[in-house]
């Protein structure tokens, strides 16, 4: 399985640091594969166990990758893609000990994707079934001080807003509405976000549009990027609306896409 680095930053689960200037597409190939779409899989769906991932039945990921929090390509210091065929069959599963053989199989969803484009995957719940939606990854020009970011809502039942709120450290406050009412299985799409260096510390915050309850704890992109860094990042919303402690509502950190 070929993987597919379009370098930059991810932060994952940890911040990364990077330099500001934006990197090339990388391959592990020298040449990028046409006949291949590529894909970054966000497994949301509380309660699944750490899981296989293939494609048309050839595992993509190394070991196994969490069922909740888990991303695929899991480079989380560089916006990592993965090759798949168009239109080929997802599977997630549990394996047979000491084999790549499925023991149990999960879930399964057919990828309507086209060759050469790049698309995020994310699995959510219900709370009593899994569900799978794709968003394609449609990036905006990059521009000098100026940062991408968009929200997707995988928390069942629920409406988001998105909001932009600098720390009130900062020389020049802005609080701003990036935007309204993303429902479920829905996108913000990437919307350019002004950076400055009087402004060291931009935080994103997501708050739920019915009820005005803060949904996780405000993310903060890397220092870096506050200067300028022309980065494209993704915010994925997760959980269930009346989950236990593990599984309330919250944002996960940052997946940077370009």
């Amino acid at each position: 399985m070929k993987m597919i680095n379009k370098i930059i930053i991810v932060v994952g689960f940890a911040t990364a640091t990077i330099a500001c200037e934006k990197a090339p597409l990388r391959t592990t190939e020298t040449i990028l594969p046409t006949d291949k779409a590529f894909v970054r899989i966000a497994l949301l769906s509380p309660n699944t166990p750490n899981v296989m991932i293939k494609a048309d039945d050839v595992k993509i990921n190394g070991n196994t990758t969490p069922g909740y929090g888990g991303i695929f390509p899991a480079t989380f210091t560089f916006p990592d893609y993965a090759a798949v065929p168009p239109n080929s069959t997802l599977k997630l599963s549990l394996a047979n000990a000491g084999t790549q053989n499925d023991s149990v199989v999960l879930f399964n969803t057919k990828l309507n994707v086209e060759t050469g484009k790049f698309y995020a995957l994310t699995l959510a719940d219900t709370g009593i079934n899994r569900t799978a939606f794709l968003t394609e990854d449609q990036f905006l020009p990059q521009q000098d001080s100026f940062l991408c970011v968009r929200l997707i809502n995988a928390v069942v039942g629920s409406t988001l807003n998105f909001l932009r709120i600098d720390s009130t450290n900062a020389t020049d406050v802005v609080r701003d509405t990036l935007a309204k009412n993303i429902p479920y299985k829905g996108t913000s799409g990437f919307i350019s976000v002004r950076t400055f260096t009087t402004r060291p510390f931009i935080r994103i915050r997501v708050i739920s549009a019915t009820d005005g309850k803060i949904i996780g704890a405000p993310q903060i992109p890397p220092q870096t990027l506050a200067a300028g860094s022309r980065r494209s990042i993704t915010y994925y919303a997760a959980g269930l609306i009346n989950g236990t402690s593990t599984y309330i509502p919250t944002v996960f950190s940052a997946v940077t896409n370009q």
